[in-house]
């Protein structure tokens, strides 16, 4: 959900905390494929300067990003084909999971171990929220989302889930397993972005302007790449057992993101 989450939770850098504490927006891009909207094979080996532990936990886990860019939300999206209510839901859970990741850098920034992972969090907050504000405010728009339904429904069973992982797993672990929790989101909505780019546009696509948004920059200047580099040193230094706990964390989070989307296009929602 996979380019793309606001408010934040932490014990510490109260100035900086209380200025998120403010607002939310973030957007889990979706994907496809080629013409037959069939998944691609892995092209991350030919990306230069991807790093090399990160990369080898990105292809072992390439299955769980084919049945994400497979998801039929992704196919219809693409095609243009998705039900709007579909998608409007899309946004409004989408929020929710924004406030949430906020919250997660957040607590990864009081937990940084040193100046260079704290100045590297604080603009990862600062950027989800950048880059992502005037989209989301554009859909919010368009599709008359209300304040209310922003905030007082609660979120999907999925969104809920994905939620509450990010949150144990940046508090109870160690900074770098936090971290590594994180990544699926960064790195599959970018890879998403570049397949969907492969892809002939439909004409008359409503969806059109939200694919565009995303995996238009290239991997060396990617925010992405940026990311993926930052992890990487950690999983370089980490002792065997850490790095087992950081790669199961990816997992689990790659298998989360799947369940974000599957959430909503099946609408599963809390029984009342």
């Amino acid at each position: 959900m996979k380019n793309w989450k606001l408010f934040t939770v932490a014990w510490m850098v109260p100035c900086l905390l209380a200025s998120i504490l403010t607002g939310c927006t973030v957007a889990l891009p979706v994907a496809s494929k080629t013409s037959t909207l069939a998944p691609q094979p892995a092209n991350l080996t030919a990306q230069p300067g991807t790093s090399s532990l990160m990369h080898e936990l990105w292809e072992e886990n390439y299955p769980l990003y084919q049945k994400i860019l497979a998801h039929p939300y992704n196919q219809q999206l693409l095609s243009g084909q998705l039900d709007e209510e579909v998608f409007r839901q899309y946004i409004i859970q989408d929020y929710h999971f924004c406030r949430n990741y906020q919250k997660t850098h957040a607590i990864l920034l009081a937990k940084a171990p040193d100046e260079a992972a704290s100045k590297f969090m604080a603009n990862i907050i600062r950027q989800i929220d950048e880059e992502t504000q005037s989209l989301h405010a554009v859909c919010i728009d368009k599709y008359h989302i209300t304040e209310r339904e922003l905030t007082d429904p609660p979120a999907y069973p999925s969104t809920e889930l994905y939620n509450d992982y990010l949150i144990k797993t940046a508090t109870l672990e160690p900074f770098e397993v936090g971290l590594i929790a994180t990544m699926p989101c960064h790195w599959v909505y970018y890879q998403v972005g570049l397949d969907m780019k492969k892809v002939e546009k439909v004409p008359g696509n409503k969806f059109q302007a939200w694919i565009d948004q995303y995996g238009s920059t290239a991997w060396e200047n990617s925010g992405t790449k940026k990311n993926v580099d930052f992890a990487e040193k950690y999983m370089q230094a980490a002792t065997d057992e850490t790095r087992l706990r950081m790669k199961n964390a990816f997992v689990t989070a790659m298998k989360l993101e799947y369940m974000f989307w599957d959430g909503i296009y099946n609408k599963v929602k809390w029984i009342e």
